[in-house]
C-alpha cells in the first residue's frame, strides 16, 4: 500500500492544495487548518456543514506560497470562485470574504480548527467502492482527507479493520481513532466536485456501520488518526499497517 495523494487545507472549509510531501506534526499536517473564517457577529468559526451559511466557502481555494512560516498571512492565497487570488495580508481580504457570504467575517488565525481529529485518511478501495459516478481522483477529493492511500487488489472498506492498530507511513507513525461518519458536506459542490444531492444516501447504502465500536450504525467513508511519532511522508512511500 502506498501514499497516492497529500492535501492539506491551510483554511478551515476551504478547498486545499496537493502536496508532494509533508511533515506531520504532533497535532496534524504542518500548515493545515491554522486559519479559519469566523462571523464577526457571533465570533464563531464558519464552518461549511452550516451549510445554507457557508456552504460557499468550499467553492474557495487555500494554498501556502511559501512554507517558511506557515502562520505568515503573506504566504498565505485564497482564490475565490470567480478566480480572483488574493493574499492574506492583503486589506481587501474579509470584505471579499463578507461579499461572498453575505455575512460580515473576517480571516484569523486560529489555532488549528478540527472537528474531530487530527488527520484524515481514506484508500482508493473504498471510493471505488461507493461507485458515485465521478472519476475517482474527483470522488477522493468529495470526502476531503489529507492522506489518500492506494491499496492495489484491495476491495472495499480496508481502512475500517484498522483501528486500534497502527500505521507507519514515511517516517511518522500514526494511530486510527475512529471511523469517518459523513454528513451533508459529501453533497456540496466544491471546485471541480460537482454536488450530489444523493451522496449521502449512497454511503448510507454502502456502508452503514459505527463509527466508533459499540456505538450507533453511520454512514462512515474513510477514518480518522491520532499522531504516534511525528515525521516525514512523500507521496509514493509505502505503507504499512501494524
Amino acid at each position: 500500500m502506498l501514499i497516492r495523494e497529500l492535501w492539506r487545507y491551510p483554511v478551515k472549509s476551504f478547498g486545499g492544495e496537493p502536496v508532494r510531501s509533508a511533515t506531520i506534526e504532533a497535532d496534524g499536517l504542518r500548515g493545515d487548518h491554522l486559519w479559519a473564517v469566523v462571523d464577526a457577529e457571533t465570533g464563531a468559526v464558519a464552518g461549511a456543514k452550516k451549510s445554507r451559511r457557508f456552504g460557499v466557502l468550499l467553492t474557495c481555494r487555500a494554498r501556502l506560497i511559501d512554507d517558511t512560516d506557515v502562520r505568515d498571512r503573506a504566504a498565505l492565497e485564497l482564490t475565490l470562485p470567480d478566480g480572483t487570488a488574493v493574499r492574506g495580508d492583503d486589506s481587501s481580504v474579509d470584505s471579499l470574504l463578507s461579499d461572498l457570504t453575505g455575512r460580515e467575517v473576517r480571516l484569523e488565525a486560529r489555532r488549528r480548527t478540527y472537528d474531530e481529529a487530527h488527520l484524515h485518511l481514506l484508500s482508493t478501495s473504498a471510493v471505488e467502492t461507493l461507485e458515485t459516478g465521478d472519476p475517482v481522483d474527483v470522488a477522493l477529493r468529495r470526502f476531503r482527507p489529507q492522506i489518500v492511500l492506494d491499496a492495489p487488489g484491495s476491495h472495499g472498506f480496508v481502512e475500517d479493520s484498522w483501528l486500534g492498530r497502527s500505521v507507519a507511513l514515511g517516517t511518522a507513525t500514526i494511530a486510527p481513532t475512529t471511523r469517518t461518519a459523513r454528513c451533508v458536506m459529501v453533497t456540496l459542490a466544491h471546485q471541480e466536485v460537482p454536488a450530489r444531492r444523493e451522496m449521502l444516501r449512497t454511503v448510507t447504502a454502502r456502508n452503514l456501520v459505527p463509527n466508533l465500536p459499540g456505538g450507533k450504525p453511520a454512514p462512515c467513508v474513510g477514518i480518522y488518526a491520532s499522531v504516534r511519532a511525528c515525521g516525514d511522508v512523500t507521496v509514493g512511500d509505502t505503507v504499512t499497517v501494524r
